[in-house]
Parts: structure tokens; sequence; C-alpha cells
């Protein structure tokens, strides 16, 4: 099967729509022939989607990516959209009057249930590598001081963005003599005054692709996750997949309900609160739910992940 994907993979895991592109290419390339096109490359889309069986678009799905749909159509024989947020309104909007999408793969299907008919909508899981996202409390201390941590606080981290709508800034309530927070960051989406905020708030932020971003994990004492919209969040968020993989419990807002999209095996996994004034609180209970094994249920690699993807594609063909 010939594959044409177009998206914004630069080989680099550090977004969550990137992350998964990564990832499903990687397993699409192991047994058939893919092409890539950048989101605005109008030439190399249409060249390589009029060789290719499925043309597969990563991308939130918004009025411009409608529109570089409706350019390229007569050119593709099949699009498909790959939904890890919900589909926009205008988008919705446009594709109603005049479709663009023949398939839709989603890690939830709440996303994409209002934009297109159900028989075109497969939901799939989100994958992870639980070898390297895996415990290593032994070595916490060695890690800290490989990193620059301090040993003698709580470590509460986020690994993401530092765009307006996080709520990164929430981080800076907690008092600095007992707890060291630390934020990594993508460099994507970034809002210059929240990154002001934080580093004048006394945030540890560090910026760019973290090759072994596990470490960080494994360092830490809480995973805080803030965001309350999908927005500024895929649905199922990777980096809370990842803390969990490695043992380390989630502070979370109960508003983000799709965080029970992830699959775990314990109660103690997430810490759920309704506002900032029980951070420290949730903080300090979630630190004591710190395990050495993984808090996620049966996850499924992205090798297995990919196979799911790939018998729907070519249901597709046929």
């Amino acid at each position: 099967m010939k594959l044409h994907i177009i998206s914004t993979i630069n080989g680099l895991e550090n977004e969550g729509m990137r992350n998964v592109a990564t990832h499903l290419s990687r397993e699409f390339e192991k047994k058939h022939t893919v092409t890539h096109s950048g989101l605005k490359d109008f030439f190399s889309i249409i060249k390589n989607g009029r060789k290719s069986d499925v043309t597969i678009v990563f991308a939130r799905l918004i009025k411009s990516v409608y529109y570089m749909l409706r350019l390229v159509r007569p050119f593709v024989k099949r699009i498909c959209v790959v939904c890890v947020q919900p589909v926009c309104d205008e988008f919705i909007k446009l594709n109603n009057k005049h479709k663009v999408v023949d398939y839709c793969l989603t890690i939830c299907k709440e996303d994409a249930i209002n934009a297109f008919e159900d028989d075109i909508i497969h939901t799939f899981e989100v994958g992870i590598n639980s070898e390297k996202f895996s415990p290593n409390k032994e070595n916490k201390e060695d890690l800290r001081k490989k990193l620059n941590l301090p040993c003698d606080k709580t470590i509460v981290l986020h690994v993401g963005h530092c765009s307006s709508g996080r709520y990164l800034e929430e981080m800076l309530t907690l008092d600095k003599s007992k707890y060291h927070c630390v934020v990594i960051a993508s460099g994507m989406f970034d809002d210059e005054n929240t990154i002001k905020t934080l580093k004048e708030g006394g945030i540890d932020l560090r910026f760019g692709f973290v090759k072994n971003i596990e470490d960080f994990y494994n360092c830490a004492d809480v995973y805080f996750f803030p965001t309350k919209s999908s927005e500024f969040v895929i649905s199922v968020p990777l980096s809370c997949m990842e803390a969990l993989s490695c043992g380390v419990s989630v502070v979370a807002y109960k508003s983000f309900q799709k965080l029970e999209l992830i699959n775990t095996n314990s109660d103690d996994a997430f810490v759920l609160i309704d506002s900032v004034d029980e951070l420290s609180t949730a903080v300090d209970k979630a630190k004591e739910n710190n395990i050495n094994t993984s808090y996620l249920s049966h996850p499924k690699t992205w090798e297995e992940v990919g196979a799911e993807a790939l018998s729907a594609l070519i249901n597709i063909v046929e």
C-alpha cells in the first residue's frame, strides 16, 4: 500500500500530535511505501497524493486545514484525517457543505462524532514505549544530581509547552522552600508573557527536546497537569501516560474528564482537584503514591497501535 502523510514531522517527539504522527509513520514505513509532505507544501501534497492509495493528515482540524484539503481534493484518491483534539466548529461547518474527508482516525470518538458520519470514524489508542518509560527509583538521587535538581525538595514536574492556556502559573502558588517546580518546554506554542511570569516566579524552565525525558519523570515526586481545556492539549495527554508509566502519580483537574480515557491499575494514579487552593495538599498526597511499578493497565505499544491503524486504512482501500 502507498501512503502519503501530511504533517509537521521533524523526527522529534516533542508535541502531542507530532508525537503520534512520528510513531505511526515509523510503523507504517516498516511494511508500506510512505511519502511525506508539509502542511503548506501544496506542490508536494498534490504530487505525492496522486501516487498514493491514502493521504493521511496529521493536523488540528481547523479552517485553514479544511481549505488546504479542499484545494488538493481533486488530485488525491482518499483523505484520512487523524484527530487527537476536538474538530473545530468552522471545519465541521465547511465540511458539511462540501465534504473533503473520507475517513477519520481518532483517539477520542467524542472529538469527531459531531464532525463525521459514524461509519467513517475509527478509534485507536495511544501507544507508549513501556521499556523507555519505566520506573527507575533506585538511582533517584544520582539522577537529580545529573540533571541539576535539588535532592532536598519535592520535585513537581510538567512536560509540554508554555502556552497561555496551560495554567502553568498555578505552580507559583507552591512554597518554593518546600517544592521545586520544573517545566520541560518543547519550544512550541510558547507565550512570552507566560514564560516571563514563570521565570520571575522561580520556576525551573528548560527548553527543547530532551531525548532521555524519562530521567526527569523518574526524578519527579509528582507530575502536575494543570490544563483544563482540550484547546491546549490532545485528548489523551502523552505526558501523563509517560509519568504514570514511570510510577509517578499525577495531580490534575476534575474538569479535564478525558483523563478517564487513560486505563490505570490503581485509584492512586491520579489525585484530582477542583481548584488551585487544593494544589499543595494534592501534591503532598500524590508524592506518597510514588511507586516502583507502572500505573498503566495493559498499555499498548506503538507497534500494536500502528497495526490497528493500518488495518483500518487497508479496509478503506479495499
